[in-house]
């Protein structure tokens, strides 16, 4: 709260608690972007035990290039201007 009161009191423009949007997955790279790569190379087959689909997931995740994750973050911005023309509504 103190935080916050500073931003407010100096003048910074932030996102207050009641601005910000809960549990979106389209501000989520995970949800919008990451789960599905991890999904087609983890989850193509079924796993024996948690630990087996742990570790396929983890490969997975060290497979994929950091050239993929830079232009997901790099997309960020493009997903809050769809949201922002959206009014808060629906988006692709």
């Amino acid at each position: 709260r103190g935080t916050q009161q500073w931003l407010r009191d100096n003048h910074v423009d932030f996102i207050t608690k009641d601005e910000w949007p809960s549990s979106t997955p389209e501000f989520n790279a995970l949800d919008y972007s990451i789960w599905s790569i991890l999904e087609a190379k983890a989850c193509a087959k079924a796993y024996k035990t948690v630990e087996s689909l742990k570790r396929a997931l983890i490969k997975a995740w060290e497979e994929i290039p950091l050239e993929t994750l830079r232009k997901v973050i790099d997309d960020f911005p493009k997903r809050l201007n769809a949201c922002i023309e959206a009014q808060g509504g629906y988006f692709e």
